[in-house]
């Protein structure tokens, strides 16, 4: 029986690595297992009804690869990552964040794309934190600070700002809560990090 709402694959019992049909079998199979209507009394099917919410709320996350990629990176320690070396900050300095393209999950992209509807699915999985990795170019990129706009696909970069771009509405210290509705990108000096928000999201 369902009791672990906060592991989504121990609920519908599968590893971690399962398939999309293991995931859907493993839903199904639970389904029909605590349906109401099998328990044999009243106190049995509420405990069918509260196992099954639980059973719901994990498909929900994981039968969507887009919220499944977002849960799978909650979920996950972030891996260690090199920061600058002494000969990037010689021919760099200062001047910028010496990285030209972020790589960015595809849950992110959606996240900030669609705007606010999307961000029932940040409710769902929590606080979508991605790891920004350190580009291989020289170019000195353009610094990621509050106002700035980005252009989302593969990876994140800033561009001249429209309607339709995501915002940078905070930069701070790694570990600080975002405002509401924005992700949380650490930068790769690991001390610090950046707030994207959906398009038309006001600064602050």
């Amino acid at each position: 029986v369902p009791g672990h709402g906060d592991d989504h694959y121990r609920t519908l019992g599968v590893p971690a690595g399962a398939s999309d049909e293991q995931i859907r079998a493993a839903y199904r199979g639970l389904a029909r297992h605590l349906h109401p209507d099998v328990a044999a009394d009243p106190a049995g099917r509420r405990r069918a009804e509260a196992a099954m919410a639980e059973v719901n709320e994990a498909w929900m996350v994981l039968g969507d690869r887009d919220r499944r990629a977002a849960y799978d990176l909650v979920r996950r320690p972030a891996e260690p990552v090199a920061g600058p070396s002494p000969v990037d900050e010689a021919v760099h300095g200062r001047q910028g964040d010496s990285f030209q393209a972020v790589p960015v999950p595809a849950a992110v992209g959606c996240l900030l794309q669609f705007g606010p509807a999307a961000v029932v699915v940040a409710l769902l999985v929590g606080i979508v934190v991605a790891t920004a990795f350190m580009g291989r170019g020289r170019e000195v990129a353009p610094r990621l600070g509050p106002g700035s706009c980005v252009e989302l696909s593969s990876t994140i970069r800033v561009v001249p700002c429209t309607v339709e771009t995501p915002v940078i509405v905070a930069r701070g210290v790694a570990g600080t809560p975002c405002p509401v509705g924005s992700v949380t990108l650490v930068l790769p000096t690991l001390i610090e990090q950046v707030c994207v928000a959906p398009p038309g999201t006001p600064e602050g």
